[in-house]
């Protein structure tokens, strides 16, 4: 198994890595939500609790705790974009380890299927997530091979 493997496609199996990114950013957006919502209310809470205090009770006061709360949710909601988009990127990378590794190794299922050739072994790149069930694949291979490899070949020699 080669080291220097390279996809030219980071997109192998679109529906699969579309389902699962989507799944992280939801998940990262609902994350973003919940935590901008109590940072939100602790905020508003705090500054309520300065107001009944009579504190802060000029309308300067006031109106310049309105507008950093208005500020307060665009920075909530920037973060939760942020996160959210990123969380998308992660699961692109992540389903594309996995996903990747499918590919060849169903690539090279059909290649065996095909030609009936038991000397083909299945290549994924270091990084991809399946890399130890392909090492594992490959040592049935060489176990198929070295006992059915000759029959194998003669049979193709004689067809």
């Amino acid at each position: 198994m080669a080291n220097n493997i390279k996809r030219e496609v980071f997109v192998v199996d679109e529906g699969f890595q579309l389902k699962y990114s989507v799944l992280l950013a939801v998940t990262g957006l609902l994350v973003s939500v919940l935590v901008g919502y109590v940072f939100y209310r602790y905020v508003n809470a705090h500054d309520n609790a300065l107001l009944v205090a009579g504190l802060n009770q000029s309308k300067e006061a006031v109106l310049f705790l309105e507008r950093q709360r208005k500020l307060l949710m665009i920075k909530i909601a920037a973060v939760g974009i942020t996160v959210t988009f990123f969380m998308f990127l992660v699961g692109l990378v992540f389903s594309s380890r996995v996903s990747g590794a499918v590919f060849s190794i169903r690539r090279s299922i059909d290649s065996i299927n095909t030609s009936g050739d038991l000397s083909v072994r299945f290549r994924v790149r270091q990084k991809d997530e399946l890399k130890e069930l392909v090492q594992d694949l490959n040592k049935l291979m060489n176990k198929l091979d070295t006992k059915y490899g000759e029959n194998t070949v003669s049979k193709k020699s004689h067809n």
